[in-house]
C-alpha cells in the first residue's frame, strides 16, 4: 500500500505541476514534425516486457532548458534508463528507457535543484499472448477494419507481413520487443521491428507448401503464441478487392492517397502474399506489389486503375496526377528506419483512409 500511496501521490503532484508533458516514441506518430504537448500529456502504458523506447518531457511555456535537469525512475528494475536525458531541442528533454520487469512504477523529472517537477506512472507487462493483423490495412488504422487475421491464407510461393499486437490477458500492451520467431517446415518466419509504425513488431512469413502449417513467437523462454497458418495454391483466388480512401475533409482533398489489392477466396476470405500486377490505361509497371501509391488530383478526371493476379483482376476509377505499385513486404516499411521514412508509408499514417471495398 506504501508503494500505492506513494505512486497516487506523485501523479497527483504532476496534475499540480502540468506544464510539463509526458510522452512517448510509441504512438506519437511522427512526432519529429509536431510539438509534442499536440499528443496530450500521456505515456502509452503498459508496456510490453523488453521494449525499449524513447520518453520526452516538454514544457508546454517554452521556458526551461532543461539544462542539468534529470529523468528517474523510481524502480529501475521495471523501467531502466537506458543513458542519461538529453535534449532535442529548446524546450524537450529526452531519455531512453527500457521495460525491464514486470510492474508499476514512476518516472520523475527533478530540477537543478533536485526538487520533483512533474512525474509519471509507467506500467510493464508480460505478453501472454499476440495478434496478428494484416499490413497495410492495419496501418490504415480503421476501426472498422483492422485487418486481424487469426489463421492466415498465405499463397504457396508468397511472402505476407503482419503487424503483431501483444496481450496480457486482454489488456493490449504497447511497443516492440525482442521476440523470435520459429516457424515449422515449409515456412520461413521472421520478426522485423519498426519505429515508423508505432514502434511494431512486424511478422515476415513465406509459404513453400500447401498445407497447414505454424509459426511459434517466443519472449525468451516464454512461448507468447502458436499461429496455424494454410498454404494454398493461386487456383484458390476468386476475387480482388480494392480498398482506397475518401477524404473526410477538404484538407485530404489532394496529396498522396493509397489504394490496397486484396485477394480473396470463394468464402471471401482474404488470402495473402500475393504480389500483383498494376496497370493504368496508359500505363503498365513493372514492379509488382499489393498497394498502389498514388497523387489524388480532384481537378484530374477520372483513370481506372487495375489490378491483376493468376488470371483474376479488379479495378476502380480514381482522380490521380500519378502512381506508383508497392509492397507491404517493402523494408522501409517493416524494418527500423534510419534515414527519412518512404512516402507511402508516411501516407498511411497521416491519410487516416476509410476501407471501402470493390469488386
Amino acid at each position: 500500500m506504501r508503494v500505492a500511496s506513494t505512486l497516487l501521490g506523485l501523479s497527483l503532484l504532476a496534475a499540480c505541476t502540468s506544464e510539463f508533458t509526458f510522452t512517448d516514441s510509441v504512438n506519437s506518430r511522427l512526432y519529429e514534425f509536431k510539438p509534442r504537448a499536440e499528443f496530450g500529456d500521456e505515456l502509452s502504458t503498459p508496456y510490453v516486457l523488453g521494449a525499449q523506447f524513447e520518453v520526452f518531457v516538454e514544457d508546454n511555456d517554452q521556458e526551461t532548458d532543461f539544462v542539468d535537469w534529470k529523468v528517474e525512475s523510481t524502480d529501475p528494475k521495471v523501467l531502466q534508463l537506458r543513458a542519461a536525458p538529453y535534449r532535442v531541442g529548446a524546450h524537450i528533454l529526452a531519455v531512453e528507457v527500457a521495460a525491464a520487469g514486470e510492474g508499476v512504477t514512476e518516472l520523475l523529472l527533478r530540477d537543478t535543484s533536485g526538487a520533483i517537477r512533474g512525474s509519471a506512472a509507467v506500467e510493464v507487462k508480460r505478453p501472454t499472448r499476440a495478434k496478428l493483423f494484416a499490413a497495410p490495412i492495419y496501418a490504415l488504422d480503421n476501426s472498422d477494419f483492422r485487418g486481424e487475421t487469426p489463421r492466415p491464407r498465405i499463397v504457396v510461393g508468397g511472402t505476407a507481413t503482419f503487424a503483431v499486437e501483444y496481450l496480457h490477458n486482454d489488456i493490449r500492451l504497447q511497443g516492440s520487443t525482442d521476440i523470435q520467431a520459429v516457424g515449422s517446415t515449409a515456412i520461413d518466419a521472421a520478426v522485423r521491428h519498426s519505429e515508423l509504425v508505432d514502434n511494431r513488431n512486424w511478422l515476415q512469413v513465406s509459404v513453400g507448401a500447401e498445407g497447414r502449417h505454424s509459426a511459434e513467437l517466443w519472449l525468451g523462454d516464454l512461448l507468447v503464441e502458436q499461429i496455424d497458418i494454410d498454404g494454398v495454391r493461386p487456383s484458390m483466388i476468386a476475387g480482388i478487392e480494392l480498398i482506397d480512401g475518401d477524404a473526410s475533409n477538404p484538407d485530404e482533398l489532394a496529396g498522396e492517397w493509397l489504394l490496397v489489392a486484396q485477394a480473396v477466396a470463394e468464402d471471401k476470405q482474404p488470402i495473402y502474399g500475393v504480389d500483383f500486377d498494376w496497370a493504368l490505361p496508359d500505363r503498365g509497371f513493372t514492379e509488382p506489389g499489393d498497394v498502389f501509391i498514388y497523387e489524388h488530383d480532384p481537378d484530374q478526371e477520372f483513370r481506372r486503375v487495375t489490378a491483376r493476379a493468376y488470371g483474376v483482376e479488379s479495378a476502380v476509377s480514381v482522380r490521380l496526377a500519378a502512381g506508383e505499385p508497392a509492397s507491404s513486404n517493402d523494408t522501409s516499411l517493416t524494418c527500423s528506419v534510419t534515414g527519412g521514412p518512404a512516402p507511402w508509408a508516411l501516407g498511411l499514417l497521416l491519410l487516416g483512409l476509410r476501407r471501402r471495398r470493390r469488386d
